[in-house]
């Protein structure tokens, strides 16, 4: 039996929605804000103690009907397909899918081995469709409208020295929800992508020394400079976080975006067309 809507009020108020990577500083931020929303909130996420901390953050100030926390990893179909299951008992329906869960490097194309290689693609496309394909069946399956979001990077929209795997799988994520976008409309799903610079804030990736003096290196600054450098390179001034790309992600999966689909929402402060 699955937990009735109640009485939550809001933008996403009666949606239920599947966010991959959800323990992440960016998941973390738009699940946040779609419960704040009233939506209902699948966490899916493969890294099982940060799940764990952020429930625990989240009882604080929902109630256990609102979340459900499933451990899985996308790269995995039958966890993928166990967590939409999961979630489509519990709440009733899938109506909203974050595709978000993602993996990286900064290493010259010489030194990335097979294991490397299979990592980034599994994650960052094959993951994004194995998501997209469990969330469509429930979708379609319901006749009703629904929307999917899959957060890719700005690197999707220009290259990056010593992240070129990563920058062709964002990539393949933008032609990915296009294309989607174009199957799906016609049953009423949305899909869209937004395209955030570096979030640094509360990041598990930047916590990595070995991607912070990758950094350091490709740049030539030191660890301290990490926060100004991307500040100033950007027209804005300014640095992105979680909550930025959060914002995006609200409007384009609300009421608001209802006639939007097959676009993309850069949120770079003006990096990839301003300079």
């Amino acid at each position: 039996m699955h937990d009735s809507p109640g009485t939550a009020k809001g933008e996403l108020a009666g949606q239920v929605a599947v966010v991959t990577g959800a323990a992440g500083a960016i998941g973390r931020a738009i699940s946040t804000a779609f419960l704040r929303e009233g939506a209902r909130v699948c966490l899916m996420d493969n890294h099982a103690e940060r799940l764990s901390d952020f429930c625990r953050e989240l009882q604080a100030q929902y109630s256990p009907q609102e979340f459900l926390a499933c451990r899985a990893d996308v790269r995995d179909t039958e966890q993928v397909d166990e967590a939409f299951a999961r979630a489509a008992e519990r709440f009733g329906r899938i109506d909203i899918l974050v595709n978000n869960a993602a993996v990286t490097q900064i290493r010259r194309i010489d030194q990335l081995g097979d294991a490397d290689i299979d990592r980034i693609i599994d994650v960052n496309l094959k993951g994004y469709f194995k998501c997209a394909r469990a969330a469509a069946r429930f979708m379609l399956s319901q006749e009703t409208a629904g929307v999917m979001l899959f957060i890719s990077s700005k690197n999707g929209l220009e290259g990056c020295g010593e992240k070129s795997l990563y920058c062709a799988t964002k990539g393949g994520e933008l032609a990915m929800a296009r294309s989607l976008a174009r199957e799906l409309g016609p049953h009423g799903i949305r899909v869209n992508s937004i395209c955030p610079d570096a979030v640094l804030e509360g990041s598990s990736l930047w916590a990595m020394e070995e991607y912070r003096l990758g950094t350091c290196r490709r740049y030539n600054i030191t660890e301290e400079q990490i926060p100004e450098y991307y500040r100033q390179r950007c027209a804005l001034r300014t640095n992105m976080g979680p909550a930025d790309v959060a914002n995006a992600a609200l409007f384009l999966v609300g009421p608001k975006a209802a006639k939007i689909t097959g676009q993309i929402l850069v949120v770079d402060g003006g990096v990839s067309y301003v300079r």
